[in-house]
């Protein structure tokens, strides 16, 4: 393949990738605005939640034992969202099944990190003092 076509070639993928983007930014915000209030209101908080980086950032570094750039910090910050989030719903889908109401309970939390766990590769961890 020469330069020319190459380039070409580059281009037409890169406006392929666009179109996905306003695609999908368009399906999304079609979504938001059909949303309920509270609805609304719940996606609003789960957009502006976060994990604090200094906290990211201080336990990566005492994990590795190394510095940790910004950049890692912030895709710590959100893998650890996404997974707080899994546990959540499989918090919530447990809750349903045992058919609770209210708030979830801490242990709809145990028997959902539980089964995250097992369909999930997790590092072998040491058994420690249950938090809930």
């Amino acid at each position: 393949m020469n330069t020319t076509n190459y380039k070409l070639h580059k281009n037409k993928d890169l406006e392929t990738e666009q179109d996905k983007l306003e695609e999908e930014r368009l399906k999304m915000q079609v979504l938001v605005s059909n949303f309920s209030e509270d609805q609304l209101n719940r996606y609003e908080m789960y957009r502006r939640a976060t994990f604090p980086k200094a906290s990211i950032r201080r336990l990566m570094q005492t994990v590795s034992g190394t510095s940790v750039s910004q950049n890692v910090v912030i895709a710590m910050s959100g893998i650890a969202k996404v997974f707080a989030g899994e546990i959540v719903e499989t918090a919530l889908d447990i809750q349903e099944q045992w058919q609770g109401s209210g708030p979830i309970q801490p242990k709809h939390i145990r028997e959902a990190f539980r089964r995250v766990k097992s369909r999930s590769f997790f590092p072998n961890t040491r058994q420690r003092k249950r938090l809930f």
